[in-house]
Parts: structure tokens; sequence; C-alpha cells
């Protein structure tokens, strides 16, 4: 199991999302509520123990792409709105492969959305 698969199944687990868990929960979206993991593991040593915080900790570079061009709309409109339509367990998931592809700044995380670009692009024609 890679590093991103942990991460994508202890994020379920943390949160308790399943399969079939939609975005918004309670009016509380679950997407952030993700991203907010992430960034406490990291800015609040001690707020997770252990392997979790490592894992999250591990994300923070997928975190921080995702907050430029995905939420600060500098992606391609296409990337955006496919990321946005994402479940909560999908979305994981997008995290652990940003993880495993070795996403740890900002310029990593812009090739990554570019790749997903072409392949939806292709999955298009």
């Amino acid at each position: 199991m890679t590093k991103g698969q942990q991460f994508a199944k202890t994020m379920r687990s943390n949160l308790g999302i399943g399969a079939r868990t939609r975005r918004f929960r309670k009016g509380v979206d679950l997407h952030a509520e993700i991203l907010d993991c992430i960034r406490n593991a990291t800015y609040y040593p001690g707020y997770y123990t252990g392997e979790r915080a490592e894992l999250f900790q591990a994300a923070f570079g997928a975190q921080v792409s995702y907050t430029k061009h995905i939420a600060g709309y500098r992606a391609d409109a296409a990337v955006i709105a496919h990321i946005n339509a994402l479940s909560p367990w999908q979305f994981c998931t997008l995290i652990g492969e940003m993880v495993d592809a070795g996403i740890s700044n900002v310029g990593d995380g812009e090739r990554f959305f570019a790749q997903l670009r072409t392949e939806l692009y292709a999955q298009a024609a």
C-alpha cells in the first residue's frame, strides 16, 4: 500500500467518509474539511499523533497546490469543474495520488494539474 493510499484510507476513517458520502454533510463542505485536517496537522504539532500526523503532513504540498490552483481558479476550467464534482471519497483518492506523485510545492502541483487537464481532454476526444 502506497503512502497516498494510506493517506486516503486514514482520512476517510478520520472524517467518517464512505463511498456514498455526499460532498456537503449538514452544511459542511467535506472537501474543505479534508484540507483543514491537512492544514491542522501541519500548523499545529500534536493536533494528530503518530502515523496519522505523518500522513497528513505529507499531503501539505497537495493542499497548498489545491488552494493556489483550484480554489484560486488558476487551473483550466475543465480541471476545476472535474475536481469540484468529485465525491469526498474520490477527493481523498485525488489527494493521495498527489502524495504519491511527490507534490511538495505549488510548481509540482501545477504540472500535476496540467497532466490531469491533458488526461481529461484525451478522454473527451
